[in-house]
């Protein structure tokens, strides 16, 4: 079960909320699946309360998803070490466990091309302000405010949720948490963006020194800007 029901968020779990299910099949079955169904098939029970919402997919989808981290997207490793996993067959849990192992031994370098991620949408909103290019600013903020939200969960030595629940997760996290959510909403609903932004990465960069030291893509992040950055896994 996947959704904010399946890890416990408090404002996903009302009466609106529905129940999300992954259904995961071995790659035999899931063509079998297919042939009969349709590839974008999915259960929509809207009579049961709550509502259910079911996709079926195969193992290799899951493998695909879960390989994004490679490329520094640790999305789908959230939402599946926070999943409750009704039945196992195909031994799920041991992939994420894998996967974990591989976050961890990488983290540092993930965190790298998220903080020059972070670095490089900033200037990109500073410089789309002084253009005067609304949209462009909007999105570049963005993009800035999510990626300082990311640096935070990793920095806690965890992959970080999609964007529906960013803020809320982060603010679970302690102080740091918190203030980065606050000093994000600075960014964006106070005048003087070029200034609140400056404040967040500092206080992002004295974060990442406290937990990994002071790196040199810290002070001169424009030389590991590959646009985008990449990652190099180990």
């Amino acid at each position: 079960m996947s959704g904010s029901t399946g890890w416990g968020i408090k404002e996903g779990f009302d009466e609106i909320a529905d129940w999300d299910l992954h259904i995961i099949l071995d790659n035999i079955s899931y063509e079998h699946y297919k042939k009969k169904y349709g590839e974008h098939h999915v259960i929509d029970d809207q009579q049961h309360q709550p509502k259910v919402f079911a996709q079926i997919r195969s193992i290799s989808w899951l493998d695909i998803r879960l390989q994004n981290i490679q490329n520094a997207d640790c999305t789908y490793l959230w939402i599946y070490n926070n999943a409750l996993l009704i039945q196992d067959n195909l031994h799920i849990e041991e992939k994420i466990d894998e996967w974990n192992s591989f976050f961890k031994n990488n983290i540092e370098e993930i965190l790298k091309y998220h903080f020059v991620t972070f670095a490089v949408r900033r200037l990109d909103a500073v410089s789309a302000i002084k253009r005067n290019t609304v949209i462009g600013t909007n999105i570049s903020k963005i993009e800035m405010i999510k990626e300082a939200l990311i640096i935070i969960s990793l920095l806690h030595q965890s992959p970080y949720p999609y964007n529906k629940w960013m803020e809320k997760y982060v603010l679970q996290l302690g102080e740091d948490g918190e203030k980065c959510v606050e000093l994000c909403k600075r960014c964006i609903f106070e005048i003087n963006f070029e200034s609140n932004a400056r404040v967040l990465k500092n206080f992002l960069v004295a974060e990442i020194k406290k937990q990994v030291g002071n790196l040199p893509w810290l002070d001169e992040w424009w030389k590991y800007n590959e646009n985008p950055p990449v990652v190099y896994i180990r």
